[in-house]
């Protein structure tokens, strides 16, 4: 796995010798290359907000009745969530991310789907 100083060491390293070449650094490779160190940079740093942010969206489910009204998209979002926290013990933070980012979305539809469920039931 790629570290951040490796990372920063190959861009400058892309950037010196293109600079050798032209004598100066373009600013499309630049932004490029500071575009791929930021996106880099969030596959190597913990998903702590998204695993927050999904937590919390599965307990506002929950809370909604989603284990009676919605099941099926609550059950997703408990797995996704399961499969994220693995893969940040196992520092494959990119992937937990992702995970993480279902868990929530997920959830919401759990939440969404309960509440139309209660609000169909309060109707009749």
């Amino acid at each position: 796995m790629l570290d951040g100083g490796s990372l920063l060491d190959g861009a400058e390293a892309v950037l010196s010798e293109h600079k050798n070449k032209t004598g100066r650094a373009p600013k499309r490779t630049a932004a490029a290359l500071i575009a791929t160190l930021s996106i880099a940079a969030c596959a190597t740093s913990p998903p702590v907000q998204e695993m927050s942010d999904a937590r919390e969206a599965i307990a506002a489910a929950e809370q909604a009745s989603a284990d009676e009204l919605a099941p099926g998209p609550l059950n997703d979002a408990r797995r996704f969530l399961e499969t994220a926290e693995q893969l940040l013990r196992d520092e494959a933070y990119g992937a937990a991310r992702i995970n993480a980012i279902r868990a929530r979305n997920r959830a919401v539809q759990a939440l969404e789907a309960s509440q139309e469920a209660a609000e169909r039931g309060s109707e009749e």
